[in-house]
């Protein structure tokens, strides 16, 4: 699995040098000035935001299960679904960012942390979690694994649990627009890197909603909803919106909203 070891280096280079900017990139926090308070904050807010769409869209949840925060970073999703379920586990492919996700959420007596660097999701067994939930997290990773990943979500839901997932859909806009703006993103991340770096720049992958949703065919879930996000907007700084249209242009970012049969 050469990419997902790729991907492994790549994001301990960026936990070891500026962790929580590497998660929510907004400019002015770079060089390590996010406020830990205001970071958490953000996960906070999101986990509120997507917890009200699931009520909007009459998906019932399941507090008393467990829920996964998969791609959890240093926890800043982990935390906020700590306070919404009986125990969340955090996973993450960085032993760096599984180690400051320990530190920073010492007195989260809900979370749990694991390292997991394949695309399986074996320490879990069948029907483990309630309630899963991943964000610009699978943007970052070559399809085949994204696709096991899911594979790996569906088994691991209980009966009745609700899979919530975002992944970006396709590009849009022309040949030499595409080239300036993924330019664009890769020097955001790579200035991260410190002088012991090779250079690497982290990946966008995308899955069609065609592609998603014939992953999905024949499992026990059902889609119930999708949802366009603003999660793969370069002003994106973790602050989740759901949109009424595509961008003009850029990545279109789509979030699933899935249900397991009872």
């Amino acid at each position: 699995m050469t990419s997902l070891r790729q991907l492994l280096n790549t994001f301990e280079s960026y936990a070891q040098t500026d962790a929580l900017w590497c998660i929510c990139t907004d400019p002015e926090k770079r060089h390590n000035r996010w406020n830990e308070q205001e970071f958490f904050a953000t996960g906070e807010k999101e986990v509120e935001k997507v917890l009200a769409y699931l009520r909007f869209l009459g998906v019932s949840v399941d507090s008393e299960a467990t829920a996964l925060d998969f791609g959890c970073g240093v926890g800043r999703l982990t935390r906020a679904l700590g306070r919404h379920f009986k125990e969340c586990w955090g996973v993450d492919i960085s032993p760096t960012m599984i180690r400051l996700a320990r530190q920073f959420n010492e007195a989260s007596n809900h979370c749990k942390f694991s390292v997991n660097q394949t695309d399986s999701l074996d320490r879990f067994n069948d029907g483990h979690f309630g309630f899963i939930y991943s964000s610009i997290v699978l943007q970052h990773i070559r399809k085949r694994h994204v696709q096991n990943y899911i594979r790996e979500f569906v088994r691991i839901l209980k009966p009745g649990g609700v899979l919530v997932f975002q992944v970006p859909d396709r590009y849009k806009c022309g040949t030499l627009r595409t080239v300036r703006n993924k330019l664009r993103l890769r020097s955001r991340l790579t200035s991260l890197l410190s002088r012991r770096s090779d250079g690497r720049s982290i990946e966008m992958h995308c899955i069609e909603e065609s592609g998603i949703r014939k992953l999905l065919l024949n499992t026990s879930t059902r889609v119930i909803d999708v949802k366009l996000t603003n999660s793969t907007d370069n002003s994106f700084f973790a602050s989740l919106e759901y949109l009424e249209e595509e961008p003009r242009e850029g990545y279109i970012s789509k979030q699933y909203c899935v249900v397991k049969s009872r």
